[in-house]
């Protein structure tokens, strides 16, 4: 069976199916010679909002000859033409497309023209060639939308959580969000970004933590010394009882992959993430990704920012980004002008939250955040134990 011809002859033979079908596909996923005719049943789609094959032939004369060899061969299959049947085919269409464009990028990067820095680029590309599901772009009437809206009233909003109540109270970060932790060294990004991930991991979530500065064994002390509530520096000397140990059992269960990221660029990150099924990524941190195309550190950052905000928004996946802060931000309560080496982080951010620490004070603040209030959160940094709390005010302690 030519699984394109008879979806294109199902979608002639019975027009109502036509729009469980068409707003699918693009030319692309037919072959060459049935490219002419999908277009030309698309295109008369599109302007009159139905299919007709005596309108189809008379409109793409030229065409003609191809339309109705679709019919036939969609007759000759004796089936009975419905919605699910259409819904079927025009997914084998679309996994066989699928097929073709990774076995073209297979080839292309067995080709001795491609160089190693190229393989990234392509794992990607393999990566969003088996992504089949479409976004629903096309126009929809205001109508339609509140009707949607009013449906799902009863359905809760997606969100995916820090883990910290306080945090999370002002903080509503979705599929598909770049959130920036920014800040100086020593002021507990990494810290803030480990306690998020292992609280989002125990929710169910699958988290890859990619770092380009600190290797895994350090990481996992930290972690520990979290998890255990322990001074970070008797985990690093082994001195933590064994009793307390046995705390750990739980992370022997968390969907949270750690790894070394060094040297690694965003299209890198990306294609490990997919092959990962990664639902939340973290990067520690962002100034550090490799970008060799940039003429120069601003450019750099730049193209870095609108690549992450880029594969948050065309992978559903949530970033959490990591970013150093700069000096003049070391004494005073930072802003978002203080991300560190390009203005665009803050305009690719949909959330930011700035740490600032200093001898007299802890501050955490949200300078950006498209779903809630800014301001600062009311958090601590125990650095002995690698431990965000919510700080408690004097009259809650009475």
């Amino acid at each position: 069976m030519n699984i394109h011809k008879v979806l294109l002859g199902a979608l002639l033979i019975k027009p109502d199916l036509a729009a469980y079908a068409l707003p699918d596909l693009e030319i692309e996923h037919f072959p060459a010679d049935l490219q002419p005719v999908f277009a030309a049943l698309s295109g008369l789609w599109n302007t009159k909002g139905e299919l007709d094959a005596v309108a189809a032939c008379a409109r793409y004369p030229e065409q003609k000859a191809a339309i109705l060899e679709c019919v036939q061969e969609c007759e000759s299959e004796c089936v009975r033409l419905t919605r699910d049947r259409v819904e079927e085919w025009t997914r084998l269409v679309l996994e066989q497309s699928a097929l073709t464009r990774f076995q073209e990028l297979s080839i292309q990067a067995a080709s001795s023209l491609t160089t190693f820095a190229d393989l990234p680029g392509l794992y990607s590309k393999m990566g969003e060639a088996l992504t089949l599901d479409r976004e629903e772009d096309d126009f929809k009437p205001i109508g339609e939308l509140v009707n949607n809206y009013v449906c799902k009233l009863s359905e809760k909003p997606k969100y995916i959580p820090s883990g910290i109540p306080v945090l999370d109270k002002h903080l509503h970060l979705s599929p598909g969000n770049l959130f920036i932790i920014g800040g100086r060294p020593s002021a507990g990004k990494t810290a803030l970004s480990l306690q998020m991930a292992c609280e989002q991991a125990r929710r169910g979530f699958r988290v890859c933590y990619f770092s380009l500065e600190t290797d895994p064994d350090t990481l996992t002390a930290r972690i520990i010394a979290n998890r255990l509530a322990v001074p970070l520096a008797d985990v690093k000397n082994k001195s933590v009882p064994q009793s307390d140990l046995d705390g750990l059992a739980e992370l022997h269960k968390l969907p949270l992959f750690i790894r070394s990221a060094s040297g690694r660029g965003v299209g890198w990150v990306k294609a490990q993430a997919q092959r990962m099924k990664a639902q939340v990524i973290f990067i520690d941190y962002l100034q550090l990704l490799a970008d060799g195309k940039a003429k120069d550190r601003y450019q750099a950052i730049t193209g870095i920012s609108i690549a992450l905000h880029e594969l948050a928004q065309t992978t559903g996946i949530l970033v959490v980004a990591l970013a150093q802060l700069n000096r003049n931000a070391a004494h005073a309560s930072p802003s978002t002008a203080d991300l560190k080496e390009s203005g665009q982080l803050e305009q690719d951010g949909d959330a930011i939250l700035l740490l600032s620490a200093d001898k007299e004070q802890y501050q955490a603040i949200l300078a950006k955040n498209k779903e809630g209030r800014v301001g600062e959160i009311p958090l601590t940094f125990d650095k002995t134990r690698q431990r965000f709390l919510t700080v408690t005010s004097e009259l809650e302690r009475r």
